[in-house]
């Protein structure tokens, strides 16, 4: 048995990681990255904190470019790994797909092939690209788990569980997201800066009565009152599982919020209005080109860097409505992670963390025969219960809080 991660990021540091702790079953495991620097200081990590369970299964850095397909076939060919996991940015996804097709390897990624804000890429199209590949991966007879993070991922795990156990008919599905941590640093993000700055400033995309509603990024906003973290304003965002939830669990409205607090918004106005949020080329005065977001990335610090001395709690559930019984009913359900846990088990924040446990519990998963038939399947079309027995053991609780029905009060800003 043995696994090939590519992607070296803060999300595959943590992947890396959580992989080695369970290697009694993943196996031997292959970090790949363009920088093989990156693997190695994962792997000077990983047994700095002895976290390999099995001492006799390997650890191997490789370079590879994930943009393209016939280097990635011939890592995997020379790896022979039984699962490939994507841990880099969502515009390699399809080109992993396609390798892992040709080597007839299985595939689990942490989120959307798209950037959700470039046009014709946006929710309603989020995963039709991925999606084409459903028969080829049944006919080749190996299985792909797409968006296997936490949000996308455990939030749409939530929704099955809630479908599954706790509703008979689902109203309305909101995803909620809040950081409530604090990393001593006046703006940063909390993974790739270009993918963030991409989601973040497209305009928001949700469902309600059959139909697609776009609405500009951060025009619409509620107030939640979140277990243990209190009252966040988050906003209506973009984002992969609003498209999934939408295509396999039924629910009149669905909807993506994330909190933002007004210094990072008047940073991200701020960068925005001048354009330094811009993927587009722009000629210098003395004819160098430059992508203002790839100067910007540079500026920022890595998110790796953010986790020593990061403190606080981040909560994110999925809060559904609906009837059981005949009876409204309305539930959130959720998870709290605490950047300091965080770090002291894998050097990291807890934002990568959220991601990273889940790719690698929905690995266990695919491993020990729970989610490994043919296709391509996103997290809420499969069975939520053995995820969510395997999850606190990786280092991830989750919680059912009731609440009272209600309808959110959204406010609508200019």
């Amino acid at each position: 048995m043995s696994i090939l991660q590519i992607g070296a990021g803060g999300v595959g540091w943590v992947i890396a990681h959580k992989a080695a702790q369970n290697n009694d079953v993943l196996g031997d495991i292959t970090i790949a990255s363009r920088s093989i620097a990156k693997c190695e200081a994962i792997i000077e990590s990983i047994d700095k904190k002895q976290n390999r369970k099995d001492l006799s299964k390997s650890l191997y850095a490789r370079a590879v470019n994930a943009n393209d397909v016939a280097e990635l076939v011939a890592l995997i060919e020379e790896v022979k790994p039984k699962l490939v996991i994507n841990a880099g940015p969502p515009w390699v996804n399809l080109t992993i797909m396609e390798a892992c097709y040709q080597a007839k390897v299985s595939y689990l990624d942490t989120s959307v092939a798209v950037d959700l804000c470039s046009e014709g890429q946006q929710v309603p199209e989020a995963y039709d690209e991925q999606w084409k590949y459903g028969e080829k991966f049944a006919q080749a007879g190996i299985t792909g788990i797409l968006g296997a993070g936490f949000d996308p991922g455990v939030v749409s795990v939530f929704a099955a569980y809630a479908v599954k156990h706790l509703f008979d008919e689902i109203d309305t599905i909101d995803v909620m997201d809040v950081n409530a941590g604090n990393h001593g640093k006046k703006f940063a993000t909390n993974f790739d800066p270009e993918t963030n700055m991409l989601e973040i400033q497209g305009d928001s995309f949700y469902w309600e009565q059959g139909e697609w509603k776009q609405v500009p990024c951060h025009s619409r906003m509620l107030e939640f009152d979140f277990p243990v973290v209190g009252k966040h304003k988050v906003y209506s965002m973009a984002h992969d599982e609003v498209r999934s939830l939408q295509a396999f669990i039924p629910a009149k409205r669905i909807e993506f919020w994330m909190s933002f607090g007004e210094r990072y918004l008047n940073y991200f106005n701020c960068m925005r209005d001048i354009g330094l949020l811009s993927p587009e080329p722009l000629t210098l005065h003395d004819g160098t080109v430059v992508q203002p977001l790839h100067v910007l990335k540079a500026l920022l610090p890595d998110p790796t860097s953010l986790a020593p001395g990061y403190t606080g709690n981040t909560c994110i559930g999925t809060w559904v409505q609906g009837t059981k019984s005949g009876e409204p009913r309305s539930v959130f359900i959720y998870n709290i992670a605490d950047h300091e846990v965080a770090y002291d088990d894998v050097e990291h924040q807890a934002i990568a963390y959220t991601t990273g446990v889940p790719a690698i519990t929905a690995a266990l998963q695919f491993f020990r025969g729970e989610w490994a038939e043919p296709g391509v399947f996103n997290m809420e079309q499969l069975d939520p219960d053995p995820f969510l027995a395997t999850m606190p053991e990786l280092g991830l609780s989750w919680d059912v809080q009731e609440l009272t029905v209600a309808q959110p009060t959204i406010n609508i800003l200019k």
